[in-house]
């Protein structure tokens, strides 16, 4: 087996006692970390490859655990739109038109992204219709590239209400749990596999999701012990379509509506929580359940500032996702740190309640802890699996580096990554991919197929919005003389 060190970096361990190494020392074996070591300790045996991480911060790869690959086809289109307003004038009119080829490819290029600015890992909650082959496409794409995806099997069936579904309860269950035995551990534990089982307001409202499909959602889930994702909580306060009148009408929160049904529990990954109560958060804790905080993408629609840092403190396993790169067009995991500090602060004008520290354990080892595989994930331990960052911390917009940690995670870049090792593989190294070299044709046929489908969902208008259109020139008074 390959052995590889990392050695003279920064090296943020995000183990339980939460060490760093000024110039420590990562060693790897196979697919696992053999161990990590302060400076005076770094082994000095033979080596298939040593990097010297001499300036950079060395880090467990950062875990996306809110991700739809398929909205990084359709960047800066969604200017202006509020949560509601986004969903059914893009979302619903382009799935419609997504092909095998637009998941595949949209697949590839989610995959460089994440993996030039950090991540190693997401969870792909799947918003369309999957059938054999879309599933094939989106986990095979990213596995190619050379990232750890979890995907979301989305439950959903026909009933009375929601017609157009070709399969019923028993037909969708039966499905979903044959692509999660088909697909869950391969390409080397790269292909991973999960469940979305929506469970808000507006989706039982609407009919697309029932109690019975909760239910016995659920209980596959339990059966074959993966995780459940469901956006809940988001939205904004408008009374005729947001969060606020489903609240009116239904008379309880989607946490409490989960509880209710006695389903809620550490198998569920709640996402996006923007209006989660106190009470909420409790039950989360108490029962295990898990809430991902999206903090670019709550910003960019207008939905608000999730209790993220309550939430911590309720005892709440808290991670971050970007959600898609349609939503606030960015993959970037690195702005989600930030912004997590900043959006937390200001939420409470108290510039204690979320340290950067915090924040990285969000995007790491708590993702792991909520996914189920912190034995496996989220830190740099000797026996895990070698998924590991490394960034520059040199670049002339960094600057002064007189606590290190702090100051990269402020004002670092994602794109700063120079290393990013997956199953103990280098598969980014100083701006190339060493397992996929198609990344230039990729863009150009996502540029190609998003330009065709935006046309036939009807949007094209959306792209030739000129500037004086979308922000006519405001009006100064002159200053008196």
């Amino acid at each position: 087996m390959k052995k590889s060190l990392i050695q003279n970096g920064y090296v943020v361990t995000v183990n339980g006692r939460r060490e760093v190494f000024e110039r420590g020392a990562v060693a790897i074996e196979g697919k696992r970390i053999t161990g990590v070591y302060a400076k005076e300790h770094t082994p000095t045996g033979e080596f298939d490859e040593i990097i010297d991480a001499s300036g950079c911060l060395v880090i467990p790869g950062l875990i996306n655990l809110h991700q739809h690959p398929w909205y990084s086809m359709f960047k800066g289109i969604a200017d202006g739109l509020l949560l509601e307003d986004w969903i059914s004038d893009l979302v619903f009119p382009l799935v419609r038109h997504l092909s095998e080829d637009a998941m595949r490819l949209s697949g590839y290029q989610c995959a460089i992204e994440m993996l030039a600015t950090g991540t190693t890992t997401s969870f792909n909650h799947s918003v369309s219709v999957s059938n054999d082959a879309i599933v094939k496409a989106s986990v095979e794409s990213q596995a190619e590239v050379g990232i750890r995806q979890f995907f979301g099997k989305e439950l959903r069936c026909r009933n009375s209400r929601f017609l157009d579904h070709p399969l019923s309860l028993d037909e969708s269950l039966a499905a979903a749990e044959e692509d999660i035995r088909r697909w869950d551990g391969k390409q080397d534990g790269l292909i991973r596999m999960g469940m979305v089982i929506e469970a808000n307001a507006h989706w039982t409202s609407s009919g697309m999701s029932t109690e019975d499909l909760i239910i016995r959602g659920t209980e596959l889930a339990r059966k074959l012990n993966v995780r459940i994702s469901s956006h809940i909580a988001a939205g904004t306060f408008s009374t005729e379509k947001g969060f606020l009148k489903h609240l009116r009408e239904t008379g309880r929160t989607d946490v409490r509506y989960l509880m209710q049904l006695g389903v809620l529990d550490e198998q569920w990954m709640l996402i996006h929580g923007i209006h989660c109560t106190e009470l909420d958060l409790e039950h989360m804790a108490h029962v295990g359940a898990g809430l991902v905080y999206t903090p670019t993408s709550e910003a960019m629609r207008g939905g608000g500032i999730a209790p993220a840092a309550n939430a911590l403190r309720a005892g709440v396993a808290t991670a971050l996702g970007t959600d898609g790169a349609m939503v606030d067009y960015t993959n970037d995991m690195l702005e989600q740190v930030k912004a997590c500090v900043l959006f937390q602060h200001q939420r409470h004008l108290n510039p204690t309640r979320m340290p950067f520290e915090h924040a990285l354990e969000m995007a790491t080892i708590n993702g792991a802890r909520i996914l189920g595989v912190a034995d496996e994930l989220g830190s740099l331990e000797a026996g895990k699996l070698a998924d590991i960052a490394v960034f520059d911390m040199r670049g002339p917009h960094v600057g002064s580096l007189q606590r290190p940690l702090s100051a990269f995670l402020g004002a670092g870049k994602g794109t700063d990554a120079k290393y990013v090792v997956v199953n103990g593989d280098i598969v980014y190294r100083e701006g190339e991919f060493t397992k996929f070299s198609e990344r230039k044709e990729v863009l150009r046929n996502v540029e190609r197929l998003a330009a065709e489908i935006i046309t036939k969902a009807g949007l094209a208008s959306r792209l030739d919005v000129t500037w004086l259109e979308k922000s006519p020139p405001l009006s100064f008074p002159r200053a008196s003389a």
